[in-house]
């Protein structure tokens, strides 16, 4: 087993992660950006460096400065949880040069999947149906394929996740306003594809360990989405004849089979009203909803991750896996920056994956989600109406969240029968929200009183200039 994991990722997952490796005697490190330094994640782990300012290029982003801090803590593996640098092959090759294992695949293998465009292309020559797509590499070109394919098209980027990076359009003029808006991102990789307007989006969970072991874990639906990012997942997947079921799982082992995966992994698939199935990406990490495979199944996919990268073989077989009962997840979200007044939640049953404190800041540099609520029954509605009674006992203060949201997507006919797709949101109300921006970020530079933080260990750098100003001689003490 590893001796020290330095997780180079914040919030909920951070924690998650802590609390698995205190249950496997791992020693772990946490990292910070400069407003965090009284996160829950850095007041839980055994060491907790701060390794930039608060965007995310100088900190949780900066792979020079998250390598070093595990060479200076002699940490010998990270975790990168998920979003973040998870799936950044660059991350892991820079690992692997420098000794540090990588909780996830190899480098080659995450350069292969992690880009969409490629992965599709291995999809295609194992013949597993993908929509037709072709490279948007100029305006012509790309009107031509439009209409070729037929609006609605898809305008994506090639390693976009969590619904970036991804435009429906319905005519030549959005077409064309769309590339001028994507080409001007970072990604200026794009492809167009035929849009599915009443489609589900429906993943298989992958566990494959290094002896060429690979098992399915259950289906989960994540239609439920707003700008192309998931609000509410279930599990298992409701409403699938079980031959589609059995595609999808085969097809998800056949992908991890042909690029050698070990480790955790997602395969995403489309599904239009007849049924038909397309491949759409393969999520090279631990998902976000990944909890409510874990209550479906009893498996800690977290501890599976350490102990794969540890080289321990799956005990269990497919036939062994067995799923009992129905798992929703509510993803909580700030729709508001500022700081948390209080919370609550009066239902000691739920299970909330959080990385809550008093005083809390919701800041406008990171992801919005504040936790995840999930419930379990024995059938779908068991699940459903204890969600409904964990939601109504859900109380934060301070900002605004999406709570209210998850209320009326539980009291909705379409939900509660289990039929939706992912345009659901529309056909509730619903309207995209867009995080309100503060201008005066000044006020939000400490999330926690003074008294409540954890001391906090010099980051190498500082340590490094300290100990060069000591041997010069030009250092005194404060």
């Amino acid at each position: 087993m590893f001796t020290k994991i330095l997780i180079a990722n914040r919030g909920e997952i951070a924690v998650r992660i802590i609390n698995e490796c205190k249950e496997l005697g791992i020693k772990t490190v946490a990292i910070c950006s400069d407003p965090e330094r009284g996160a829950l994640h850095m007041r839980l782990a055994d060491e907790g460096y701060c390794i930039g300012a608060a965007a995310l290029k100088d900190s949780y982003m900066n792979i020079g400065a998250i390598v070093n801090a595990a060479l200076a803590t002699k940490s010998d593996v990270i975790h990168p949880g998920y979003g973040l640098l998870s799936e950044n092959h660059e991350f892991a090759k820079s690992c692997e040069r420098h000794n540090i294992s990588f909780i996830g695949p190899v480098s080659d293998i995450l350069a292969q999947v992690s880009d969409k465009t490629n992965a599709k292309k291995i999809a295609v020559a194992l013949r597993i149906p993908v929509l037709t797509g072709y490279l948007a590499e100029n305006i012509d070109d790309t009107l031509l394929w439009a209409h070729e394919i037929g609006y609605p098209v898809m305008i994506k980027t090639s390693n976009g996740g969590g619904g970036a990076g991804m435009k429906p359009v319905y005519s030549d003029d959005e077409l064309k306003a769309a590339l001028i808006v994507l080409q001007t991102s970072k990604n200026k990789k794009l492809f167009i594809e035929k849009y599915i307007e009443k489609a589900r989006h429906i993943e298989i969970q992958v566990i494959a360990d290094n002896s060429g072991n690979i098992v399915t874990a259950g289906s989960r639906e994540c239609s439920i989405q707003m700008n192309y990012k998931k609000v509410l997942e279930e599990c298992p997947a409701q409403n699938i004849s079980a031959e589609l079921l059995e595609n999808l799982y085969s097809d998800s082992v056949k992908l991890a089979k042909a690029v050698n995966y070990t480790g955790i992994c997602t395969v995403e698939f489309i599904i239009d009203e007849a049924e038909n199935y397309y491949f759409m990406e393969m999520n090279a990490r631990i998902q976000v909803e990944h909890g409510i495979t874990e209550m479906i199944t009893g498996l800690n996919l977290v501890q599976w991750q350490i102990r794969i990268a540890c080289g321990e073989k799956i005990p269990f077989g497919q036939d062994g896996l067995k799923l009992s009962g129905h798992a929703l997840e509510c993803r909580i979200n700030a729709h508001s920056c500022g700081r948390i007044a209080g919370w609550r939640l009066d239902n000691g049953e739920a299970r909330v994956d959080h990385a809550l404190t008093d005083s809390m800041t919701m800041m406008p540099y990171y992801d919005s989600m504040i936790g995840k609520l999930i419930s379990y029954g024995r059938t779908r509605s068991d699940a459903v109406n204890k969600m409904k009674t964990y939601l109504h006992g859900l109380h934060i203060t301070g900002i605004e969240t999406n709570i209210e949201l998850h209320k009326n997507i539980m009291d909705n006919e379409n939900f509660t029968d289990g039929v939706y797709y992912t345009s659901f949101l529309n056909t509730l109300g619903e309207r995209p929200v867009k995080v309100n921006r503060i201008s005066d970020f000044s006020n939000l530079t400490e999330n926690v009183h003074s008294s409540d933080r954890k001391p906090l260990k010099m980051s190498w750098l500082r340590n490094s200039i300290e100990t060069l100003f000591k041997n010069k001689g030009l250092y005194k003490e404060a």
